[in-house]
């Protein structure tokens, strides 16, 4: 790569800078492609993996935020580099041209008349109206030019989606190294610490609302959360589906419910009894007396029998809540699970000996998602400034048209440019009809 010598004639052109030829290397348009599709291909791959694989292994790993970091030094650079032309070219068009340059143009063509009137240019400064074109005139090399321009800000489009996309990353980088997605719950008086925001939550109520249409869609559930810091409340309010808690960039979703039965636990040999003891779903609590494990299966609200012999429940209402239990034995071995219906003590043989079982009641829980994303507004600005970006560039043309007369030939040389060449000749027809419709033609 070499640039003209500004020196003396015969002198050998000067070889560029390296960090000339660096800069260009960081701004051109093929690194800018390849590392585009290189963040698609990663992200493809990612997708293939369990999410919070992909968003601790890949997402939030330093060579991949190392990749956006590059592909954006390359926007801005490359940003950078157009901005200027582009803003001339928008705000300071070259409105004098030579009958050359008209007939170069992409589009051109010479209408030649019979009538030339005491202002020829008149006519073509009234047909580049018509066409729905700004008009001026300028002094040019060869004389007078009509110079007519349309859709100006068009020009802008590649600029804009430039930085839109500069700004997805720039969000997508701070987010992935200042975000953070976890999971926590529970019922009411449980709490949960969120060690990654440096706060505890505190469950105050958890709440069921059934549909209009009945107990069969799956009802809404509605949770009052208390957030602390060092012991001082920093936010407080009810979370459900798509109602989430924010506050300093995280966000606590509702994810879904859980019931919670209560046990309670007796040795008919002592009568002493342990509990209610409030157990999850594939949750276990150790029973000393007997040296084993209840395990706890699923719970159903509606319980009912399936055609092949399995539980399940007919709706969410809890018209029949049944508890499926196991017990386990610490070396592993097991027994045939079983049923527990609310308030019916069961009585279990275990190799051990017998235990008594009974459901004294249940509630729900509920499990969030937790996340922050101090990138999301920069994610969101972007995604804006990408559709925007993209409407002009697809749906605004920047149309220029340059028209001169020629005494000689008494013809109007008449070209333009634009990036919509079907509408540009669309545009020349109808110019041309109009210069010849004004002419008598």
């Amino acid at each position: 790569m070499v640039r003209e010598n500004t020196g003396l004639p015969g002198q050998p052109d000067a070889p560029e800078s390296p960090l000339r030829q660096i800069l260009k290397f960081l701004s051109s348009m093929q690194l800018g492609i390849i590392l585009l599709l290189l963040l698609a291909a990663i992200s493809v791959y990612a997708t293939t993996k369990e999410m919070n694989v992909a968003i601790g292994s890949i997402y939030t790993s330093w060579w991949f935020v190392g990749i956006m970091a590059f592909t954006a030094l390359n926007l801005f650079l490359c940003t950078v580099e157009r901005a200027g032309p582009i803003w001339r070219q928008v705000f300071k068009p070259s409105r004098a041209v030579t009958v050359e340059a008209i007939k170069r143009m992409p589009s051109h063509r010479a209408i030649k008349v019979s009538r030339v009137g005491s202002d020829p240019l008149e006519a073509a400064a009234g047909a580049l109206a018509v066409g729905g074109l700004r008009v001026s005139t300028q002094e040019g090399p060869d004389g007078t030019v009509v110079f007519g321009e349309a859709g100006r800000f068009g020009h802008f489009g590649s600029l804009i989606t430039h930085i839109s996309i500069l700004l997805i990353l720039l969000g997508a980088m701070y987010g992935a190294l200042t975000g953070f997605e976890t999971r926590g719950g529970g019922y009411a008086g449980e709490s949960f610490n969120v060690p990654e925001g440096r706060f505890q939550a505190a469950i105050s109520k958890v709440t069921m609302e059934y549909m209009p249409e009945g107990p069969q869609v799956r009802p809404r559930v509605i949770s009052e959360v208390t957030v602390t810091r060092d012991g001082r409340v920093i936010k407080q309010g009810k979370i459900a589906i798509n109602e989430p808690l924010r506050f300093e960039g995280i966000s606590i979703y509702h994810s879904t419910f859980l019931w919670v039965p209560h046990l309670t636990i007796t040795n008919p040999d002592t009568g002493r009894t342990e509990g209610p003891v409030k157990l999850y779903d594939h949750d276990r609590y150790f029973y000393r007396d007997r040296e084993l494990y209840i395990h706890t299966l699923a719970f159903f609200p509606d319980f009912t029998m399936n055609h092949q012999g399995m539980p399940t429940s007919r709706s969410y209402a809890t018209n029949r809540p049944v508890l499926a239990y196991q017990v386990v034995y610490p070396g592993g071995t097991k027994e045939p699970w079983g049923l527990l219906e609310l308030n019916k003590p069961l009585t279990v043989e275990t190799k051990n000996g017998p235990l008594e079982l009974t459901m004294v009641g249940f509630e729900n829980a509920a499990v969030y998602s937790i996340s922050r994303n101090l990138g999301r507004p920069w994610l969101f600005t972007g995604s804006v400034l990408l559709i925007l970006g993209l409407y002009m560039s697809f749906f605004l043309f920047p149309r220029q048209v340059y028209a001169a007369f020629d005494a000689k030939s008494t013809s109007y040389l008449v070209g333009g440019r634009s990036r919509n060449k079907l509408g540009l000749e669309q545009l020349m027809d109808r110019i041309e009809e109009e210069i010849r419709k004004r002419k008598g033609e």
